[in-house]
């Protein structure tokens, strides 16, 4: 039997869930549960399962969650290309959340939770107005250039990552007490252990 994760965590992984199996900003939520389940297939390097998704779809899955280093810009251009900058965006979103809880689980020692079945609707195709601008990044995120706008794009999806975000590593507030401690864990025992699982996986900003 795993360990089971604080409540805050196990209620923002319930959340994210349930967000995963709605419709999204420009996915439904089967192609949504379609890329997080080609995500989780490619982290344990299982071949991607039957989904009807668009072939640039599940390569931009598979390599995000699988070997995000391998990215470069002309990658992402190539990628956006094909299917659009904010419906890349969104996978994304998708795609970083399915890997957090997923590994978490591992980590733990519990099963992967199962996904949920997908709920009716179509994409609320949303834009934000104004549109953010892309200033020295490979994609629009606009002229503040800091991790928790990287999905400005898609601001539901901005949302919803960073409260996982927020949960499982520090809030925003808390990022500016050099003392914070979250249960016995001092700031700089957290920054350490983000900084051995970001260089383990080749994670870049």
């Amino acid at each position: 039997m795993g360990l089971e994760p604080r409540t805050d965590v196990t209620e923002e992984i319930e959340l994210t869930w349930r967000h995963l199996a709605e419709p999204g900003t420009w996915w439904t939520a089967t192609e949504r549960l379609a890329i997080a389940d080609t995500a989780r297939s490619a982290r344990v390097g299982s071949s991607p399962p039957p989904v009807a998704l668009d072939h640039v779809a599940v390569k931009a899955a598979v390599t995000i969650a699988a070997h995000p280093a391998r990215t470069t810009r002309r990658w992402v251009e190539a990628i956006v290309s094909a299917l659009g900058e904010e419906p890349y965006v969104e996978l994304v979103g998708v795609v970083t959340r399915v890997v957090v809880v997923d590994t978490l689980a591992r980590l733990l020692g519990l099963d992967p939770r199962p996904f949920p079945a997908p709920r009716p609707g179509e994409p609320s195709r949303v834009i934000p107005d104004p549109r953010p601008v892309q200033v020295r990044t490979w994609v629009a995120m606009g002229n503040v250039l800091s991790p928790p706008r990287t999905l400005s794009l898609v601001p539901d999806e901005k949302r919803r990552t960073n409260r996982l975000l927020q949960a499982c590593y520090m809030t925003w507030a808390s990022m500016e007490d050099p003392d914070f401690r979250r249960g016995e864990l001092h700031r700089t025992q957290i920054e350490l252990v983000a900084a051995a699982v970001s260089y383990a996986n080749e994670c870049f900003y």
